[in-house]
Order: C-alpha cells, then structure tokens, then sequence
C-alpha cells in the first residue's frame, strides 16, 4: 500500500511547487502591468498600425505581382492573343484599360491608326476603276441614278477583293436611298456591318462608320430589333479592335446612343448592353488621348532601367496623364508591347475591402491621403507613404473608436485579476488531475501485469498438451492406430484452441491500432454456427457438457462471416469455461422483429449486475475466487465485432445460476 502512495505523494509535491511558483510569477507580472497597461496599450496599438501599414504594403505587392501572372497564358512568342487578354482584364476591376503597341510606340490595341489614305487601293483593277468611275459619274454629275446602280452592280461583280465589294457595296447603299429602295439600302449596309466591317474607305475611315449612320437614319419600328443586333456586333468589334477607332468615333458612338435611347427593344437588357460597350469604347478613346504622348516615353523610361519588375517579366511605372497617379504594367519582352492600367484607388479599394485586419486587437480606420495629413482628431495616427508603387500617396490609420481603449485597459485589468483567481483553481484541479491520472496509470499497468499473467497461462495450457501428446507419438510409445489418432485429434483441438486465442489477441490488436477492415458478403449465419460447435465439439463432450441447439435453418444476412464466427465462438468457450457444476449450454438462432437474434445462454457461475457494463472493456475480468484463467480480451474483441456490423450486444446475468449473451444484428 505504501509503495503505491509514495510516487503519488512525490509527483502531487512536485506539481503544486511548479504550479504555486508558476502563479506566484503571473499574479507579480499581471499587478505590473495592470499599473503599466495605459502606457503598454499604447504601445500596442503604434505596433498593430505599424504591422497593418506592412500589411497594406505587401498586399499592393501581391495583387499587382499576381495581375501580372494572371497573363502568363494569354502571351506567347508568336503574338498576342487579344480576345484571351479582353476577357482576363474584364474578371479584374481594378485594371482599367489593355494596350498593345509596336516597338515604335504606335498603338495596336485600342486600334487607333492615323487616318491615311486606303492602301488598297492600289489593287482595284482597271475594269472595275473604269465601271465605277462611270457609276459616279452618272451619280453626281448627270444625276441618272438608275445607270449609276447598273454600274455599281457591274463593279460589284467585277470586284476581286473585299476593299473593291465594300466600295461598290457603300455605293449601292447611297444609290438605294437616293430611290428611296430603304429595303435594298438596308441589305447593302447589313453586308458591310457583317462581312466588311475591317474594310477602310479611300480616306481611311471604315465603311461601317457610313453603314451604321445610313441605318439609323433609314430604322423603323419594324426593324429596331434588327438593327439593334447590327449596332451590337459593329460595337463589339470596335470594342475588341476588329474595327478601327478616329477622331469621329466619338460622333458616332453619340449618335448611336440618342438612337437607342429613343427606341425600346424587345429583348430585356439588349439597351444596357449596347451603353456597356459604348461606355468602353469611350474609354479606350480617352486612354488614347490621356496617354498617346505619355506611352512611348514611358517605354524609354523603362529602357533605361527606372522600372519595378513585379513577375511574369511585367514592369510597373507609374504615369501622371491620367490624373490620379495609375500604375502602368508593361512587358517588353515579346514582338509587341503589352501593358495594363491598374486604376489605384480600386485597387486600394480592393485591399481595403478585405480582411487584411484580423488577427489585431483593435478595430482600424484607414484613409488614403495624397500627403501626410496631420489631424487633432485622433490622438494615435501613424502614416506611411505606399511606396515604390504609388509615391506621394499616404495610408493613414487610426483607431476607428477611441473609447475601445478605456473599455480595453479595464476589460485586461478584469482579465488580469480573474487569471490570478483561475490559478488557485488550476492549482486544485491540477492536483486531483494528476492524482487521478496517476492511480488510472496503476490500474492499467496492474489490468496489463494480469493481462501477461492469464495470457502465458492460457498459452501454456494447450502448448503443453500439444508438446506431451507430440512427444509421446514422436518416442512411438502409442502402438495402436485408434490411440495415434485420439492424440493427433487432441493435438490438432489444442491448436485450434491455441489458435482462437492468438486470434483474439491480434484481433484486439488491431482494434488498438486502426480501425480493422471486415469484407461483408452473404452468409448463412445457421451454418456458422454449427461449423463452430462443430470445430468445439471435443471440448464440450471432454467437459461433458450439454448442448441444446435451437436454430433456425437459411438464416442469412450481409455478414463478416469470419469475424462472427470468431465472436460466438469466443461466447461459446466463455460458457464452457465459466460452468462449472451444471454443464449445460443453449445456443438460440431466430428472426426477432427486424434483428437477428444469436443467443449463448449457460448455467454457470453468473456475472453480478454492477459488472454488466465493465466486462467489455479491455483487460477485465470479473472478480471471482474460482481460479478460472482468461485474458480479459474475449469480450472485448466480441464487442468490436458487433459494433462493425452496427449490432447490439446483450447480457443477462444471476449470479450462482447462469448468464446468457445476445448478439442482435440487422437483417
């Protein structure tokens, strides 16, 4: 008894030491700083906005490095994808526009050329310049309309390329309206807005520009719908450069939205797409003029190395011709050059929207100012200037309500006195902890102690059998052939004993350590349970015991049907090994409601009632005087088996008189 006090006494001294001068220390530091919490709130607050500027500024590096590695796929060495560029800068908010530029500085996208004469000119043949010429002629100066739509009709068809058919095309509207044919002017224009859109007149300027006035003019209640879908797609192209921008883009794009505006349209949000596309078009109208100086002289700047690399082989630069500071992102590194706008007060926006404060104690305004602004407002600030991306530009932070400080030091203050309370607690509960702990330790080591004990005895058992019968048929002093095989029969029995054993150790076993696969197939549970009390038999009539079977035959159920037949097995040597005057065993198969029932019943020396919930832990065995050995583990692994199955397991026991377990599985 006292062996078993003295290491409990030892570690309880040892732990109330550490625990008393462990809170001894804390309760001295909390009174210090409750003095000290002003000055240390403070303090922590100048610390959190230094860490939450560091913060605004990494997240400015991250977003921008990722735009620009968002890219890596819409680029490769043999050009530029233009529609994939379109579609990556619409998911991103903050980007404004998307450049594209020759290495002289002249744009590519937006298409902006400067208006020159059309080149291809050059390739209209002589009959179609001739037959043309005559359709003019007939036009302007003898006003004979007719002959100049049979000449436009002849030129039409002897037209070669699509800049000869776009002429004679916009020619043949112009003529169609002068007869006031709208319906044939109609169709002429629909050609040039679907097929020749890309197609520049002798001045520069697309035929579509003359197309989609002309149809405007000419629309009609029955035809809004129709000429909505032009004006859609003539838009679209401008808007991804297929058709080219000048100096009376912007006419046209007014003239477009006073039509739509004037009209309603069948199709629901057909005029708000056609205002989205406007609004972008105009956009990049005024990126070109904003920044048509600005651009080249950028790309000097960034030749000469006065550039911040951001990834992906992109260059940030910071530009003043859009008046608020935008950063530009280019890359230099292809045939072309590509570049981004990044608007910065969405991108700041952006960052400010997200929850780039957690983890702080207090709750943070922060404001973008062009300068460090100095304010009485707030008696703690910090500013910080987000450089190298956008210099000038400062972040201030402030704490968003400073009444949170006075509640902060007294609720710490709180905080502070009850931790000094909830260590004298900690200290009491610690010691019973580990008092518990350590008799709950002793107990295991005594169930494993035991557990070694029954185990070499229950092992010894049959090994001895098995070594004396093996010996004695070894050293041929059995002669007849019917005791050679009474011995080799208690042989092969004391190994399926011995087997059954190991296999309740190694099935526990597993049980500790993972959790153990079962392969359910369907079985006939009758035929188990015979093949069991088959492999049995020797032992019950050994003992003498009485064996009433009641089963009901082609029971069958989706079953592990090895590990069932190892847990009413393990029932069955339980009944066997705990009767010991009245030798009689009942074994009950039947279908009970929706469960099938497997009942073990013996008239043995009974479990008491208190014990009923304990004799399926681990290593425990009812406290009897009888000297009947076991390893604590039948149960045990019985009850894992069942418990796979989604099974119940049962015990009814008096003491003196009996007990009988029921295995209850689902059908």
């Amino acid at each position: 008894m006292n062996s078993r006090i003295k290491p409990v006494s030892r570690l309880s001294i040892v732990f109330i030491l550490a625990v008393v001068i462990s809170g001894s220390m804390l309760t001295y530091f909390s009174v210090n700083n409750i003095s000290n919490l002003k000055e240390l709130t403070e303090k922590k607050i100048l610390e959190e906005q230094r860490g939450l500027s560091v913060r605004y500024l990494d997240a400015i590096k991250n977003n921008i490095e990722n735009l620009a590695n968002k890219f890596s796929d819409e680029l490769n060495t043999h050009g530029l994808l233009i529609d994939s560029l379109l579609k990556a800068v619409s998911r991103y908010d903050c980007i404004d526009q998307l450049f594209i530029l020759n290495k002289d500085g002249t744009f590519i996208f937006p298409n902006f050329p400067r208006l020159q004469k059309n080149i291809s000119e050059a390739s209209f043949s002589d009959s179609f310049k001739t037959t043309f010429e005559a359709g003019e002629k007939a036009e302007f100066v003898e006003n004979k309309l007719k002959t100049a739509r049979q000449n436009y009709l002849s030129s039409l068809q002897l037209s070669t390329e699509k800049a000869d058919s776009a002429k004679a095309i916009n020619a043949l509207g112009r003529i169609y309206l002068k007869l006031n044919d709208f319906k044939n002017a109609r169709a002429c224009y629909q050609q040039i807005v679907f097929n020749y859109y890309s197609e520049l007149s002798p001045d520069g300027f697309p035929y579509v520009y003359y197309a989609i006035q002309q149809l405007i003019k000419i629309s009609n209640t029955a035809t809004i719908d129709e000429m909505a879908s032009m004006i859609e797609s003539a838009l679209g192209k401008m808007e991804t450069g297929a058709i080219s921008l000048n100096f009376i883009t912007e006419k046209l794009l007014i003239q477009i939205g006073r039509w739509t505006n004037n009209n309603s349209f069948h199709q629901q949000g057909q005029l708000a797409h056609i205002n989205k596309m406007i609004d972008k078009i105009n956009l990049q109208l005024n990126f070109i003029s904003e920044y048509e100086t600005e651009l080249p002289e950028l790309l000097n700047i960034e030749a000469t190395g006065r550039y911040l690399s951001v990834g992906n082989r992109y260059r940030a630069i910071n530009a003043f011709s859009g008046g608020s500071g935008e950063l530009i992102l280019i890359n230099t590194n292809f045939e072309k050059t590509v570049g981004f706008v990044v608007d910065r007060e969405k991108l700041l926006a952006e960052i400010l929207g997200t929850d780039i404060q957690s983890g702080f104690d207090f709750e943070y305004l922060s404001v973008l100012s062009p300068g460090n602004m100095n304010s009485t407002e707030y008696y703690l600030k910090y500013s910080s200037e987000l450089l190298p991306f956008f210099p000038g530009l400062h972040i201030q932070i402030m704490v968003k309500d400073e009444n949170l400080i006075k509640e902060f030091i007294t609720r710490r203050s709180w905080v502070y006195g009850i931790a000094s309370i909830l260590i004298l607690v900690a200290m009491l509960l610690g010691i019973i902890l580990i008092l518990r702990d350590i008799s709950r330790e002793k107990q295991i080591a005594r169930l494993r102690s035991d557990f070694i004990s029954n185990v070499t005895h229950e092992l010894k058992t049959p090994l001895t059998s098995i070594h004396m019968f093996a010996e004695s048929l070894l050293l041929g002093r059995v002669k007849s052939v019917s005791d050679k095989n009474e011995y080799l029969s208690i042989i092969i029995n004391e190994s399926a004993r011995l087997k059954r054993m190991i296999n309740n150790i190694l099935e526990f076993s597993k049980m500790e350590r993972v959790k153990p696969e079962y392969h359910f197939v369907e079985s006939n549970i009758s035929l188990i349970l015979k093949t069991t009390i088959q492999e049995m038999a020797y032992w019950l009539e050994e003992e003498k015991f009485e064996v009433v079977t009641e089963l009901d035959e082609n029971i069958s159920a989706k079953i592990a049907p090895e590990e069932i037949k190892q847990a009413f097995g393990n029932l069955l040597n339980n009944a066997i090994k705990y009767s010991t005057i009245n030798k009689k065993i009942i074994i009950r198969l039947f279908k009970k409601a929706n469960q099938i029932s497997i009942e073990v019943e013996d008239q043995g020396i009974g479990i008491p009632e208190d014990q009923f919930d304990l004799i399926f832990n681990k290593f425990y065995r009812v406290d009897r005087k009888e000297g009947i050995s076991g390893t604590g583990l039948g149960l045990t692994v019985i009850k894992g088996i069942v418990d796979a199955h989604n099974g119940e397991i049962l015990v009814t026991s008096t003491v003196g008189k009996g007990s009988k377990f029921s295995i209850l599985l689902n059908k």
